[in-house]
């Protein structure tokens, strides 16, 4: 959730792919992490996924629930300056926050990743996580829960006391946006490389 908030902070209103695609570009090449600006991480790790692929032919899909549409919305409309964590956001209009969830996430989900939405009945991780992190985690351990063989589950925060959590489901792997961004680049360029290695011939 704190990773597209990141984006929606770091582009201001409204939601365009026009503006994700030139800041992108234009933070490529800047430093991992992007200790200027951690936003810019998440940014570029949300752009990783936009291909849909992990690296070759492995899928990379993003998933989502109602949790998150709910928050997400609800989170980019409220104050900034709401006196409370649990009260500030961004301070969007109302349109524009529901639009960012149309725009974005709905776009993100299921036209550039072919992910889906997952129905959350029960919580897993409360504790040690709070109730809303643990229905975050939540959809995460319920993700494509039909893929065969079981997919590999990353949960991306920006959150120090969700990442450092302890005694949560090994089927979730929990990354800072840095971390998630370094592992798909690192994957792909050991591909490219591999790729490009002359095959022994034999004798």
């Amino acid at each position: 959730m704190n990773i597209l908030l990141d984006v929606a902070d770091l582009l201001g209103p409204p939601f365009t792919w026009a503006k994700f695609n030139e800041s992108a570009v234009r933070n490529n090449a800047a430093p991992v992490p992007n200790q200027r600006d951690r936003r810019v991480d998440s940014l570029r790790a949300v752009a990783v996924t936009t291909t849909g692929r992990f690296a070759g032919p492995d899928l990379l899909q993003v998933w989502s629930s109602d949790h998150i549409d709910q928050l997400l919305v609800r989170k980019a409309h409220q104050p900034r300056n709401g006196g409370v964590p649990e009260s500030c956001g961004l301070g969007w209009s109302l349109d524009d926050a529901e639009a960012l969830l149309v725009d974005l996430l709905d776009e993100l989900v299921y036209e550039k990743t072919g992910g889906g939405r997952v129905e959350i009945v029960g919580v897993s991780g409360n504790p040690p996580l709070d109730h809303e992190d643990a229905r975050v985690f939540t959809t995460a351990l319920a993700a494509a829960g039909d893929a065969a063989p079981p997919s590999i589950k990353y949960c991306v925060t920006r959150d120090r006391r969700f990442r450092s959590a302890s005694g949560l489901s090994d089927n979730v792997l929990v990354r800072y946006p840095d971390e998630f961004l370094d592992l798909v680049r690192r994957s792909r360029a050991a591909l490219a490389v591999g790729k490009m290695r002359p095959r022994a011939s034999g004798g």
